[in-house]
């Protein structure tokens, strides 16, 4: 890494940057696109106080903060880089990183620019073996991957169209268009919108003749689920609500694949796909389309060019993750109002049909006689006041303030909603703005739970919990599901890069996220409560199959001391509550019935040492083990669940294993011993030797015979 130009004192750029921002002049924002984007630059900016973080976290785009080394590294342009410059910013390059990302765009540029003839317009990938974006899916492959799902396993997997997309709802069928057939084609779209410089940069032949729908994918065993009086818990997530960040969709659909792939063959698998629901939209079909051909990929926002309408499809449109409805223009500083800004908010909450049509599939539509959510993915549990008894969840019927004060009951029970993003290494939670409102407030009524889910995944991937990035954020999805349900929500975002390469997606970013989700769907059943108790992993049966009636012996780490701590990068948002580890109290085990289903019985299991305790913690991390007694079980395969508790009486995660049992060899009953008759025996008097040499023959003759029957 080199400085890319000398260093100002931090005091005098400080005032510089405070000035920049006080003048509304964000960086990432509102900078020229000079169309030279091959050349971007993987940049590093060090910080010598609270109040220089806070500013370069407002003016730069996703920017990851390492508070350790105190810098913020981000992914800029020309144009951007020479604005940080006139502002007097201490910039250095890392021309490392830098190179990988420009040879990640010459592969990706020189595969995309190929015709491709025998192509199926909108599935070729969004670049070939040649690339490293080679194991990102484009729209059409994952829609692919959707229907193939659904085919392979029909009991377990369901496709849904949402709705139109904005490009979808200007689409016409060719000759039904009254101007020409201008809107007959995703390429007369374009040809409408842009100007010819920006569609010169596309290889018109790959985008599909017309705009994908926005669709969803559901897993679950729909026929147990079904035939259950409670609901079963969902996991929701959005992946490419902004269009460039191509790791967190492949890593939604990665993790739908592993589920249904080891549902005959991961006890952890079949447990989730029984007991949870998956719920994977595609948010921005629009603008992932773009995205796919754009020479590096910059694209963000949906492609309402009607709106937004600005020199190229990068700039143009709104952003989605900043037109949610719950606090959508605050008035402070989470969102822009400039239409060609990176987060252009829209002209009104909800003006995109994106926002709408995903919102109303997450919350459902609402009862105002019952005052509540029905019919969502997730159902509504934050109880409503008479005050807000409105579909706005707005004071004095709709015109006032937001209910920001109102929690879910921690016996939420309906599951998390999260949205995936790329690529700052965070785990962030509601609320992601201060607002004058809510007293400057950040934290929400669950604050507790939410920080406790999110530092319990934090364990698994790696990531950093802080609640915010830095810079306030507002009408986010993670806020509006929050706010109007009170479920768990949940921004997550993955990875390094925006150009992140297929190796290190492979070997660190889906393996990281493959953890935390799978931690997480161990605990949906009730995801304010579970994350308070231990975690239960590596739950093992010793023998591969054992003989009905015997016992089989169980073993399981039982840890509750699985956290990842992470303090707030500035000092004027509060710090996550710290997690109090607590010693293992006992665990139980659970044949055929998860623990809190209706005629549950729990084993007891012996807590011993375990070789994965913390010095010091050595009672938080036990091993548990017991013998099962499988009398009276069918022969077969069964379920076998173990929860470990804590000393403060907190149940925590599930974890399974499958236990077989075969069936006992079939026991003979004994013959009875009939008198031996000796038909050769000779006339008279006692045995003599050949007598008895014959006798000894019939008895081993006899022996023989039923050992034969055995």
């Amino acid at each position: 890494m080199r400085i890319s130009h000398r260093i100002s004192r931090p005091t005098q750029w400080s005032i510089v940057l405070a000035a920049a921002i006080a003048a509304g002049h964000p960086v990432s924002a509102q900078s020229p696109d000079t169309g030279d984007w091959v050349q971007v630059y993987s940049i590093v900016v060090p910080y010598a106080s609270d109040n220089d973080l806070n500013a370069l976290t407002r003016l730069l785009d996703h920017a990851y903060v390492d508070q350790k080394a105190r810098t913020v590294s981000a992914e800029v342009g020309p144009g951007e880089l020479a604005q940080l410059r006139m502002l007097g910013l201490p910039v250095q390059i890392n021309e490392a990183e830098t190179a990988r990302i420009r040879d990640y765009i010459a592969k990706g540029v020189g595969k995309q620019a190929s015709s491709a003839p025998d192509t199926t317009p909108g599935t070729k990938k969004i670049s070939d073996g040649g690339s490293h974006a080679a194991c990102y899916r484009t729209v059409g492959q994952v829609y692919t991957s959707f229907d193939e799902l659904a085919a392979k396993y029909p009991k377990l997997v369901k496709v849904q169209t949402l709705g139109k997309t904005w490009m979808g709802g200007q689409y016409r069928q060719p000759g039904t268009d009254s101007d020409n057939n201008t809107n007959s084609s995703w390429v007369n779209l374009l040809v409408k919108y842009l100007p010819a410089s920006v569609l010169n940069t596309f290889n018109l032949s790959l985008f599909p003749t017309e705009p994908y729908p926005i669709r969803v994918i559901v897993a679950g065993n729909f026929e147990k689920q079904d035939a259950q009086a409670q609901k079963p818990p969902n996991m929701v997530w959005t992946g490419g609500i902004h269009a460039r960040e191509y790791a967190p969709q492949e890593v939604g659909m990665k993790y739908i694949e592993w589920l249904l792939d080891n549902y005959e063959t991961d006890a952890n698998a079949r447990m989730m796909l029984d007991t949870n629901r998956y719920h994977f939209v595609v948010h921005n079909p629009d603008g992932r389309s773009i995205a796919e051909q754009q020479i590096t990929a910059r694209q963000r926002k949906n492609t309402n060019y009607a709106t937004a309408a600005c020199s190229t499809a990068r700039s143009g449109g709104v952003d989605l993750n900043r037109n949610y409805p719950f606090g959508w223009r605050t008035g402070g500083p989470g969102a822009s109002d400039n239409q060609c800004a990176e987060d252009y908010r829209g002209t009104a909450a909800v003006s995109e049909p994106e926002t709408q049509v995903v919102l109303d599939y997450v919350r459902g539509s609402w009862n105002q006689a019952a005052c509540k959510w029905e019919g969502g993915a997730l159902p509504d549990g934050r109880p409503k006041s008479a005050t807000y008894c409105n579909a706005q969840n707005r004071d004095n019927g709709g015109a006032g303030e937001f209910d920001w004060k109102t929690g879910a009951d921690e016996n939420y029970g309906g599951g998390v909603f999260i949205d995936l993003h790329s690529a700052a290494r965070a785990i962030l939670w509601s609320w992601g703005v201060r607002r004058s409102e809510n007293e400057n407030n950040i934290q929400t009524p669950n604050n507790l739970g939410l920080a406790t889910i999110a530092q319990r995944m934090a364990y698994h991937n790696k990531y950093s919990a802080q609640q915010v990035l830095g810079y306030d954020t507002e009408g986010t999805t993670k806020d509006a599901v929050y706010g109007y349900l009170g479920a768990p929500s949940y921004t997550v975002e993955m990875g390094r890069s925006f150009y992140e390469s297929c190796d290190n997606f492979n070997k660190e970013v889906y393996p990281e996220n493959f953890n935390g989700f799978h931690y997480l769907s161990r605990v949906l059943y009730r995801p304010y409560q579970l994350p308070q108790g231990p975690d239960t992993v590596d739950v093992k049966i010793a023998a591969e199959a054992v003989q009905a009636g015997t016992k089989a012996l169980v073993t399981a780490t039982v840890d509750d001391n699985r956290y990842l701590y992470s303090k707030p990068g500035q000092s004027d948002i509060p710090a996550p509550p710290v997690p109090v580890v607590k010693k293992i109290k006992t665990a139980l085990a659970y044949v055929g019935k998860l623990p809190w289903e209706a005629g549950a019985v729990g084993i007891p299991l012996a807590l011993s040492a375990s070789d994965q305790a913390s010095p010091g913690l050595e009672e938080a991390t036990r091993t548990a083990s017991g013998m099962l007694d499988t009398t009276g079980l069918a022969p077969g395969r069964h379920m076998v669940y173990v929860q470990g508790i804590n000393e403060d009486d907190k149940p925590g995660s599930v974890s399974a294993a499958f236990l077989n049992v075969k069936v006992a060899p079939e026991v003979t009953p004994e013959q009875p011993v009939m008198p031996i008759a000796f038909p050769f025996r000779r006339s008279g008097g006692a045995l003599d030797l050949v007598d008895l040499a014959l006798a000894a023959l019939g008895v081993a003759g006899l022996v023989a015979a039923r050992r034969r029957r055995r």
